[in-house]
């Protein structure tokens, strides 16, 4: 149950600037390998099929401002085939990706980088597949703000004892990378792969001149090729001991980048996304990789330019022989060496760490026999880009496709932080009704998006759509975004925005995306047209300012009219004209049968003649009366005349969405700096203390109400269910439903019922739906 702040015991909690402090991205600090959790222990208990245990690292080993971690994790005791798969536990659990497959009876192990929550939430969550299994971890360290950054390497082999004898049991080989890495380096990434095994043996790598720690980094059954990467802390000689418990193995070592203090790049997680898969629906072979074959490994639609590096979890299943699977940049030659091993009939998976082509992608090479390849993308590594410095973006709640626009995405709620790579902003919004991607006006006329971008909602050059996977109906490969802001293709001189379309300063009207119910307002009647550049809506000048969200548009001309494009199946367009409902659908595109369902170029909104502000189907009069239109009546019918909000004149602004019977929450900005509220008030939208508390749907209030406590108010925004106010003091306040952090406050669920002011933001100068703000430092 969302938890609920009532008047009685408000408390606004202090306004303080909080803006970003250092670069960003992440540094790697290397541990000596320790054994963090062990389901078998006294005690424990094996992951059930279908369920997952929290993991938590105390401070002590991983510190609070942690962003990632970097363990090995063993699975074992499984009866069946299963797997285990990674999330952070600040997180949902993880979704369609694995990190570890396991054969009934296998012990195997694998690398995991994830991201971590903080607080109560300081670790990971590991989830079963279809059969129970034990699971271990042992940590390898983390990722902060301080600590070494990565250089990375083409894949070169520095080991291999096939060239010399095997390690024996209770042996060891030294590996010393003093001529691969330089002095200084803390810590070495390594892909160790043993083979020739002549009996049941796990082998441990560790800085060299240490006592050999309780952990281990590969497990190896007689007859075994099995892979790991190895992330590994260096002596001050830059050696690695790797000690072998049982029996003998031969032991192969490709060496795959190093953390240093003099190394540029950063680590930026994710939260893991299958990539690429390339199986069918039923899981079995779509368009696999044939003996010598190779196929591109593209994660462009989700790493920003300049990525250097990908970290990613690469599995081979439907094997049908012994063959290996190489890795390497695009447009380089093909190393001579492997990242995974298998056999016949084997799903096994081990985690990479690939340089890329400037392109973003790399190339995946199969040695003989057919098989399929996952990749469960995990993070990138790039340069750090420098914190902003004034006029900067703050963002706040979800971060799962980039909204926080720092460079990853780790599917928790954050708190206000500071955009980067942009200042000089004057303005920013994000999707009002659905805040997946964000959009930033800066002082020289340009446009700046980031966030989700599976429909085309970010013209920056960036790859719009999914990955590459099966599609399935309701079950979609991942869509694409973009973690840092890009500019906008084809938006220059722009003096406003809105979520899909910007004002320009010749007063002409642009939009990019999709064509989601004509709204794109460009003439086409196509719904499959998507503009990866800025297009201009058809016949539209004198424009003064503009409204507008997913599916319409809306803008005021200078000569008091306003003009409307997109869909219309609930009279959006105002014209007074209604389509029969059963005609056309939301879902499903606009029905030929059924005309009035849109509109692909601008209307006439009817009946409205001086206005001076518009919102989201929302007008003021120059008598400062309000109108809305569009939505359906109690009787489920569209309402397309535009109709007077009852008891208020004088209104300067509005904002918020046109109330009907099933949606909408609206507001007014009074000359007096007071803020009147009226519609929907299922989650405390109406921030006067009262909730609807029966029936589904609560019945609209009809009759503005005034929003407690508001006073000197300057600007006015709203989300789905919320809705924010600047006030004078350059302070925001927000009130309504806090889902997905949308009050600001770092929480996932929770409701006020009052305005309470947004922590961590001064000095706020602009306001956008949806929740954004722009604070002058």
């Amino acid at each position: 149950m969302a938890a609920v702040v009532a008047a009685a015991t408000l408390t606004a909690p202090a306004a303080q600037a909080a803006p970003a402090a250092v670069p960003s991205g992440s540094a790697f600090t290397p541990v000596a390998p320790t054994r963090v959790y062990d389901t078998r222990v006294a005690g424990g208990h094996q992951i059930q099929a279908r369920s997952g245990i929290g993991v938590t690292f105390p401070t002590s080993l991983v510190p609070a401002d942690a962003t990632a971690v970097v363990f090995n994790l063993t699975g074992t005791g499984s009866t069946q085939a299963t797997f285990l798969a990674v999330g952070s536990l600040a997180g949902p659990s993880p979704y369609n990706t694995s990190n570890l497959n396991l054969a009934g009876g296998e012990t195997r192990a694998n690398l995991v980088t994830s991201p971590i929550g903080s607080g109560g939430s300081h670790g990971v969550w590991v989830e079963a597949g279809p059969a129970a299994a034990d699971a271990i971890v042992d940590l390898a360290g983390y990722y902060a703000p301080s600590g070494s950054k990565f250089t990375s390497l083409a894949p070169q082999r520095v080991l291999d004892t096939r060239d010399s004898a095997p390690v024996g049991p209770g042996g060891a080989v030294t590996l010393d990378l003093s001529s691969q890495v330089p002095a200084g380096a803390t810590a070495a990434v390594f892909n160790l792969t043993g083979t020739d095994v002549t009996g049941s043996t796990f082998v441990t790598a560790y800085p060299a001149g240490q006592a050999k720690p309780d952990a281990s980094n590969l497990n190896l059954e007689a007859g075994q090729t099995n892979p790991n990467l190895v992330t590994v802390q260096l002596s001050a000689d830059r050696k690695v001991t790797l000690a072998n418990a049982h029996n003998s193995v031969d032991l192969i070592a490709d060496l795959a980048g190093y953390y240093s203090p003099d190394s540029t790049l950063s680590f930026f997680p994710l939260s893991q996304i299958r990539a690429v898969d390339t199986r069918d629906t039923n899981g079995d072979p779509r368009q696999p990789l044939g003996a010598g074959g190779t196929r591109p490994l593209d994660f462009s639609g989700w790493l920003p330019d300049g990525a250097s590096a990908a970290v990613y979890n690469l599995t081979a299943t439907n094997v049908t022989d012994s063959t290996y699977l190489t890795a390497w940049p695009d447009f380089a030659s093909r190393p001579s060496a492997s990242n995974l091993n298998v056999q016949p009939g084997q799903t096994a998976a081990n985690m990479a760490i690939t340089a890329l082509g400037t392109d973003g992608k790399a190339q995946l090479f199969n040695h003989v026999g057919q098989t399929d390849a996952i990749a469960d993308l995990a993070g990138y590594f790039a340069a750090a880009k420098q914190p902003c410095a004034s006029a900067c973006v703050y963002t706040w709640g979800q971060n799962q496709y980039g909204q926080k626009a720092d460079g990853t995405t780790d599917n928790t709620v954050h708190t206000p932080t500071a955009a980067y790579g942009l200042s000089g902003v004057t303005a920013a919004t994000t999707g009002p009704f659905s805040p997946d991607h964000g959009y930033a006006l800066r002082n020289d006329g340009t446009v700046w998006d980031w966030g989700g971008n599976g429909a085309g909602e970010l013209a920056n050059g960036r790859p719009s759509g999914y990955g590459d996977g099966p599609v399935a109906q309701y079950v979609y490969p991942p869509s694409y975004y973009s973690t840092v802001p890009g500019k906008v293709f084809g938006l220059h001189d722009i003096t406003q925005i809105v979520a899909g379309y910007a004002l320009r300063s010749d007063h002409t009207v642009w939009s990019w995306g999709e064509n989601y119910m004509w709204s794109l307002g460009n003439g086409v009647q196509d719904e499959n047209y998507l503009a990866s550049t800025a297009v201009q809506v058809t016949g539209l000048t004198d424009v003064v300012a503009i409204a507008g969200s997913t599916g319409d548009g809306y803008a005021l001309k200078n000569d008091g009219t306003v003009w409307a494009w997109g869909q219309n199946v609930q009279g959006e367009l105002g014209t007074g004209v209604a389509p029969d409902p059963n005609k056309c659908s939301e879902n499903e595109g606009v029905s030929p049968k059924g005309p009035n369902c849109a509109s692909a170029t601008p209307v006439q909104v009817a009946g409205l003649a001086h206005v001076t502000k518009i919102g989201n189907r929302l007008a003021v009069e120059a008598d400062g009366t309000v109108w809305q239109w569009g939505g359906v009546d109690a009787n489920y019918q569209p309402m397309p005349n535009a109709r007077q909000v009852p008891g208020i004149t004088g209104a300067v602004a509005v904002a918020g969405r046109a109330s009907s019977f099933t949606d909408g929450t609206a507001y007014a900005l009074m000359p007096d700096g007071t803020v009147r509220a009226w519609g929907m008030n299922s989650n405390g939208e109406l921030g006067n203390g009262t909730q609807c508390q029966g029936g589904s749907p609560c019945t609209p209030v009809t009759d503005p109400v005034t929003v407690s406590w508001l006073t000197g108010v300057t600007a006015l925004a709203a989300g789905n269910s919320s809705g924010y106010a600047l006030k004078s003091d350059g302070t925001m306040w927000t009130w309504g439903s806090g889902h997905n952090g949308a009050l600001g406050d770092g929480q996932q669920f929770t409701t006020s019922l009052v305005p309470v002011q947004i922590a961590g933001l001064a000095g706020v100068t602009a306001i956008g739906d949806g929740g954004i703000a722009v604070a002058s430092s």
